[in-house]
């Protein structure tokens, strides 16, 4: 199950380019959490989150409100899914890869997968549970299995519950979520660096390792100027391809009709301009 989170505001600045490609290929079983409706995406397939979280904001409240708008869905489709994701409308998810290595796990064991956030532990003083620990950034996508999110269950059963739990520790949404899963069941991260966040400066700056792992990535982060990979070849017009999202999905996916199309008409270009 994939819940993408994302706000009516950037409809045509985010979310219409992953609807465009990954979500294309995931269109069944991909949910919103989001403030309004949306066009293009089915009533049935998406949560409000506008009365009760509030105004749309990057605070610790509105976070944390949203996140548990997550766990409402999880818990909903809870018999339907062996694993729960979530993600952000600023990237882009290589379902195929995902699904292949989370075909590797045990999906009847308690699973918390991401990219940790710091490059150290999260250094807990305070009772309860003063010990150090993982998390992993919710902006590079994060997996549950579906034993640990029955486990979490009396966590996140109630969106009060949650938001209440974020402030009293004063811990933001994924940092809480790492400090429920580890400090409450003992769960550790299970660290995967081929997620990525729009934060991670330098993942677009090398051209040739970019062309020579994208392939194997699951989650791009995106975001202009300097997060996307305009490097790629423009298999669209720049207008309606604005992160090179589209001509990564061309090539990530060969076989899709249309991206077989576009990348002919790319190479007799090609082939022209050398004649």
């Amino acid at each position: 199950m994939y819940v993408v989170r994302t706000s009516s505001k950037f409809y045509r600045s985010r979310l219409q380019h992953v609807l465009q490609t990954w979500i294309s290929l995931a269109s069944q079983h991909t949910y919103f959490v989001t403030d309004k409706l949306l066009p293009s995406v089915s009533h049935d397939h998406l949560i409000l989150t506008d009365k009760i979280c509030g105004q749309e904001r990057h605070a610790m409240n509105t976070l944390c409100c949203k996140t548990a708008h997550d766990f409402k869905l999880f818990h909903r489709h809870l018999t339907n899914y062996d694993w729960f994701c979530h993600f952000d409308d600023d990237q882009y998810v290589n379902s195929r890869r995902l699904e292949e290595y989370l075909s590797t796990l045990d999906s009847n064991r308690p699973y918390y997968i991401g990219r940790n956030s710091w490059a150290k532990t999260l250094d807990r003083r305070k009772q309860p549970f003063p010990y150090s620990f993982w998390f992993a950034t919710l902006g590079a996508g994060v997996c549950l299995s579906k034993p640990l999110v029955h486990l979490l269950q009396p966590y996140t059963q109630n969106i009060a519950q949650f938001v209440d739990g974020c402030l009293k520790e004063n811990y933001h949404d994924d940092i809480y979520l790492g400090f429920l899963i580890f400090g409450y069941l003992n769960i550790t991260l299970t660290k995967n660096y081929r997620f990525h966040s729009h934060l991670e400066k330098d993942f677009y700056n090398d051209k040739q390792k970019f062309l020579e792992i994208f392939n194997e990535q699951i989650t791009f982060g995106f975001r202009l100027p300097n997060y996307c990979p305009v490097f790629l070849p423009n298999l669209y017009d720049s207008r309606s391809d604005r992160y090179r999202l589209r001509s990564m999905h061309c090539l990530l996916n060969p076989h899709i009709d249309e991206c077989q199309m576009r990348m002919h008409k790319l190479v007799l270009n090609v082939t022209k301009s050398f004649r």
